[in-house]
């Protein structure tokens, strides 16, 4: 008898849907890219958005990055501020989260051409200073200090300004000396003076690729204490000028303790910097297989994020351009990186899309991290000759089905809207034990999804607090939680996606456990801490100290 071969089954996505609470949070910000027919670079590629708690009152805060008006324009006088700040009221009567505009109150009403936005506490006094990437003539590549809810600009006394066009940035101590560091992500040399004219058509001005302009070295800021940063770019080894970098992931993805990141490029290779230990990097892309395809190209990378998605060793994801496959790597020791964009599902779906916002959460609370990715093209007139490529693009969530495979999970989970979707970000919102998403849109609103997982219960979050020689943040602490057999890291970090930063709270989701088994924290200076039997909730850990509900 021939043998009956039975059909390969994909798991169901589950019924979890978001909902745009935009309207009811309070928010009303809108990006404003200045576009006025000239059709500059710059106007296509932002905003961003940080979720951040910077007045410290336990619920987490919003802060967007728009761009303004070009000098000259007549609209330009009507810009009151290109950051806004929203403070987090407190949910209302329907559950869901109110926002209060903040800026002016909290010193944030400036006008600057803007992209994105890093957090990070630079001076560990326990409040979250933010540093704002874009045009640095323009304004942008700014340090602002958080004085207990007030913020000062810090850029010139701190050294940290820069004249380049900035894109994302991150907070991360590469030395291990217990203060923060910052990276600058630098695009192109791009100001009016050099616009150099594109046509699609022969014809028509359209938006130059990045190909068509000189490259710049990023700038790596050492911090020297007392406020103040030092270029240690060639001092790293992290300078080099073909370079279009665009994002940043800092993540220790060989497992040696020390701080590791990718930077990803436009146009350009991807550059993967290992911690040698001794305040230096050296760029080990190529010999992983990440900085270009396996034609030798390289893509149109975007954002990007790490994570534990696939059992054993990390994932890779990065969003690149249109017509190109979004990338998801695997590596189990760091030295080769396998692609998987086709085998996992999601090259399958993501060929057309452009994307920018990159993130790996756990948005079911089953375990497995999956990915979300925000989507939308830079150029308006893009379908008149690509027909099947569009402006507005669904942003795309795909969900770990456990087996290295992502399926498919836009649809179920109510997020088929078109959008020109930029930076994106995550963090629990309505305090409800689940991950909810902001996006924001070029040259259009910010959009606020609240998760309806109904997570309460079904999740572990613990905030994690450094001390000693550990930066206070704890950026760069590796946490590891067993439930059962199954086994989970995270990282402390916030930067991640695109011109954003995410939530710093490390949220484990139960499946369908009552608790974690087992806790471990590796600090970023060491030291080694363990927990057992943690039910679900909020948990507040200080370096030193036992584990305690917040």
């Amino acid at each position: 008898m021939p043998v009956k071969i039975a059909p390969v089954r994909e798991a169901r996505v589950p019924e979890v849907a978001f909902r745009d609470a935009t309207a009811e949070s309070g928010v009303a910000f809108t990006q404003i890219n200045g576009a006025g027919g000239r059709k500059w670079m710059p106007e296509t590629m932002g905003g961003g958005v940080a979720v951040l708690d910077y007045d410290n009152d336990g619920r987490e805060d919003l802060l967007f990055v728009s761009s303004r008006f070009w000098p000259g324009d007549p609209r330009a006088g009507s810009s009151k501020s290109s950051l806004a700040l929203y403070h987090n009221e407190g949910n209302g009567p329907d559950g869901a989260p109110r926002f209060r505009d903040a800026t002016r109150e909290a010193g944030l009403e400036i006008v600057l051409y803007g992209m994105g936005a890093a957090v990070g506490d630079f001076d560990n006094d326990g409040w979250d200073d933010v540093y704002v990437t874009g045009l640095g003539n323009l304004g942008g590549n700014r340090l602002f200090r958080n004085e207990h809810g007030r913020f000062r600009d810090v850029t010139r006394a701190s050294g940290t300004g820069d004249p380049g066009w900035g894109t994302s940035a991150a907070f991360f101590d590469y030395d291990g000396d217990g203060r923060l560091d910052l990276f600058l992500c630098r695009y192109v040399e791009w100001t009016p003076a050099k616009d150099i004219f594109c046509a699609l058509d022969g014809t028509h001005k359209s938006y130059c690729t990045p190909e068509r302009y000189d490259g710049t070295s990023s700038r790596l800021f050492h911090n020297e204490g007392n406020g103040r940063f030092s270029d240690a770019t060639s001092k790293a080894g992290v300078g080099t000028t073909n370079a279009k970098a665009l994002g940043v992931a800092p993540f220790d993805f060989n497992g040696d303790g020390r701080i590791d990141f990718i930077v990803t490029n436009d146009t350009a290779p991807n550059n993967l910097y290992k911690n040698n230990g001794d305040g230096t990097f050296t760029d080990v892309g190529v010999e992983a297989g990440v900085a270009v395809n396996e034609a030798g190209q390289s893509r149109g990378a975007m954002g990007v994020d790490w994570s534990d998605a696939k059992a054993g060793g990390y994932a890779l994801a990065i969003g690149n351009f249109s017509n190109q496959m979004k990338s998801f790597y695997w590596t189990d020791d760091g030295d080769v990186f396998l692609d998987l964009s086709a085998s996992s599902g999601i090259g399958r779906d993501s060929l057309l899309d452009l994307t920018f916002g990159v993130f790996f959460f756990d948005y079911d609370l089953d375990g497995r991290d999956d990915l979300f990715l925000s989507n939308g093209h830079v150029e308006n007139s893009v379908h008149e000759v690509q027909k099947a490529v569009t402006y507005r693009q669904p942003p795309s969530l795909y969900w770990n089905a456990g087996n290295g495979r992502m399926s498919d999970a836009t649809k179920v989970a109510g997020l088929e809207i078109p959008l020109v979707g930029r930076g994106a970000a995550f963090g629990d919102l309505d305090e409800d034990g689940d991950l909810d998403i902001v996006l924001v849109e070029n040259g259009g609103p910010a959009h606020v999804l609240l998760n309806g997982a109904n997570a309460r219960g079904r999740s572990v979050r613990i905030d994690l607090e450094g001390s000693g020689p550990s930066n206070r943040d704890a950026i760069g602490a590796r946490v590891e939680a067993s439930v059962g057999k199954n086994r989970r890291v995270d990282m402390v970090r916030a930067a991640r996606s695109y011109a954003s930063s995410c939530e710093r709270t490390i949220t484990f989701g139960l499946g369908g456990a009552n608790r974690i088994d087992s806790l471990a924290v590796i600090w970023p200076d060491g030291a080694k801490q363990q927990a057992t039997g943690i039910s679900a909730g909020r948990y507040r850990w200080v370096e030193g100290s036992d584990l305690r509900p917040r």
